[in-house]
């Protein structure tokens, strides 16, 4: 028996329903809890500047599984962020006994219905197009074969993908490559977003294979939302370890900690 499937928008009363799905096995966890009161207020902060950005499936009454987005112009990080682009991510259905019952389809095309009616948080203004960050997770289907059976298109911007709405993809302005700031020699900058509760606990864990290479160096972690001059002028690059942009993702320890000794070693 499949059960009874409902779809919600983002309120106040639910945030910490959106949260369970994707941290109910993360609750004992003191730096994944930092990682959720972040979260919590940005939802809180777009909840009232934008409205609902997220929405949640519940089956039999449950937190199952989500999605969340939100205009591409909130993000201040973007220095040529579009109009009227909606940016989807986290396309999430962890639980088991909700796998298979097409939910995250459901979530998808409740999204979508609501912005051809034009009731989303772009102001009910039309929507040029909907763009997603097609990652992956390594735990279900890959999010780029699920985008692109929903007849998402691919992009020039590396693992996106867009649905055209009311016009064809628009190029965003490339920001640039990093190049060597004098502020961040000897040191390491770190940042992290609110928008994914992970984002904290993965900085966390990256400080600490930073300083398990260089005990005494210093790093400053930032967050990106509320300072983003800072990653704007760093072209929002994650992990800078002397004036070097680290590459690697911090899951890929040894790489990781390798690239971090070259960056450390590098005279100016």
């Amino acid at each position: 028996m499949q059960g009874r499937i409902r779809i919600e928008n983002l309120n106040e009363s639910n945030v910490d329903d959106l949260i369970y799905v994707c941290s109910s096995k993360k609750l004992s966890d003191p730096i994944h809890m930092q990682g959720i009161e972040l979260k919590k207020q940005w939802l809180r902060s777009m909840l009232r500047k934008y409205g609902s950005c997220a929405k949640i499936a519940y089956l039999n009454g449950n937190p199952v599984a989500q999605i969340l987005y939100y205009p591409e112009e909130a993000d201040a990080t973007i220095p040529s962020g579009r109009k009227d682009v909606l940016i989807m991510l986290c396309v999430y259905n962890p639980t088991p006994a909700a796998q298979k019952l097409s939910i995250g389809t459901k979530l998808l095309q409740s999204i979508i219905e609501d912005v051809k009616l034009k009731k989303t948080c772009l102001g009910n203004k039309p929507c040029k197009f909907v763009l997603v960050k097609a990652f992956n997770t390594g735990e279900f289907l890959s999010m780029s074969d699920f985008f692109k059976k929903k007849g998402f298109l691919p992009t020039p911007e590396e693992g996106m993908m867009y649905l055209p709405i009311e016009s064809t993809y628009e190029l965003r302005k490339h920001i640039g490559e990093y190049a060597p700031l004098p502020e961040d020699r000897n040191k390491a900058v770190l940042f992290y977003s609110p928008i994914c509760q992970f984002s904290y606990q993965f900085a966390k864990n990256a400080e600490k294979l930073i300083k398990e290479v260089a005990p005494d160096i210093s790093v400053e972690l930032i967050d990106e939302w509320e300072k983003p001059e800072e990653a704007s002028k760093r072209k929002n690059c994650a992990v800078i370890v002397n004036a070097t942009a680290i590459r690697t993702f911090f899951m890929d320890t040894e790489r990781f900690k390798e690239e971090t000794r070259r960056a450390i070693n590098k005279t100016a």
